[in-house]
């Protein structure tokens, strides 16, 4: 698309887990960077742990009962990033940051009134409220488990979990596009009782996702100089 078309910049949007317990079904995320937090190194139990990893997760801190996981350790790793000012020049990133102009501008929508309700009879029981500037992470796989949730937020500090966002915030920067990713929360990522709400929620949080894109591309359209494009 960025090769085809005259492209001023990408606005990303969808729906995505809950992994922030402050956080509620229904609100929205325009976080400030994203993580790959699906490339990982795989060790063995015994195996020394890479110097350049930036995070593990040991498997053996959640046997019941306590005890060695024959499963190891699994080191999180960071991207190869290539920029297309330098191309020849690699670096290691694990952080992705979306478009510091763009992510002001959308702080003005904060307060902006998001939908409660499913349908006529079945609503949330707080007001729906968009958030910029949180973390986010992606990986290849969805994640529906409330111990796996928890280590990604005590340390990563994310708030979201998908499946896509990192990839395009990565490409745009390496194109020298700027970006912006919109998630709504549609399911608390494995943290409910019973199964995941997905079902139940993604229509509503698809449908204020919507909405912030929309207020967002309006905001921007009224501050259209160069100055936020660059």
């Amino acid at each position: 698309m960025l090769d085809m078309f005259d492209v001023i910049g990408i606005i990303h949007f969808g729906i995505a887990g809950n992994v922030n317990s402050s956080m509620s079904i229904g609100d929205v995320s325009i976080p400030r960077e994203f993580a790959n937090t699906g490339i990982w190194d795989w060790l063995k139990s015994n195996a020394t742990i890479p110097s350049n990893d930036v995070a593990h997760l040991k498997f053996g801190n959640y046997n019941v009962p306590k005890g060695a996981n024959d499963l190891g350790d699994v080191g999180f790793t960071t991207e190869q990033f290539y920029d297309s000012k330098t191309p020849n020049d690699v670096q290691e990133k694990f952080w992705f940051a979306s478009n510091k102009k763009w992510l002001r501008l959308a702080s003005l929508l904060q307060g902006m009134k998001l939908e409660k309700c499913v349908n006529s009879t079945f609503c949330l029981d707080q007001d729906p409220k968009l958030i910029v500037g949180l973390k986010g992470s992606t990986s290849e796989f969805f994640v529906a488990n409330a111990a796996y949730r928890q280590f990604l937020f005590n340390t990563f500090q994310v708030s979201s979990a998908d499946m896509e966002s990192s990839a395009v915030v990565m490409t745009c920067l390496s194109n020298g596009y700027p970006v912006i990713v919109i998630r709504s929360l549609s399911d608390l990522a494995g943290a409910e009782d019973g199964e995941n709400v997905v079902s139940l929620f993604g229509g509503l949080a698809a449908t204020n996702a919507a909405k912030v894109v929309i207020a967002f591309i309006k905001i921007v359209s009224l501050n259209s100089s160069k100055l936020f494009f660059t």
